[in-house]
This record gives C-alpha cells, sequence and structure tokens, in this order.
C-alpha cells in the first residue's frame, strides 16, 4: 500500500473514531433522561442463519412473530 494511500486510510479511521468519541459523549451526556423514555427493544435472530438455512426452518414466521 502507497504511503499516501496508508495515511488518508488512518485519516479516514481517526475522523470515525472521533465522531464516535463524540456521539459516545453525547449520549452519555443524555442518559438521564434517555432512560426514563419508554423504548421497544427489538431481537431479530434470524439474522445471524444463512438464507438458505431459514428457509428450511419449519413455520419460522410463526416461531419469529411468537
Amino acid at each position: 500500500m502507497k504511503k499516501s494511500t496508508k495515511v488518508k486510510v488512518n485519516q479516514i479511521n481517526n475522523e470515525a473514531l472521533n465522531v464516535w468519541r463524540e456521539m459516545q459523549t453525547e449520549f452519555k451526556r443524555c442518559w438521564p433522561e434517555i432512560k426514563k423514555m419508554k423504548r421497544v427493544e427489538i431481537h431479530i435472530n434470524s439474522y445471524s442463519v444463512s438464507y438458505l438455512k431459514r428457509m428450511s426452518i419449519t413455520k419460522l414466521k410463526q416461531k419469529e412473530n411468537s
């Protein structure tokens, strides 16, 4: 990999890390308000299974919706 390309990749990674840190800081700052709010958790386990495997599971849709 060229040095200039490596520098660009590092720069992009550092920028992404800085954005993530800012988001974390904002989340921590707002957490007291966030934890009081109602929320819904959705678990989609079937996405970890391959498409062909999911299609072969009997009554998968009914199991997911129960």
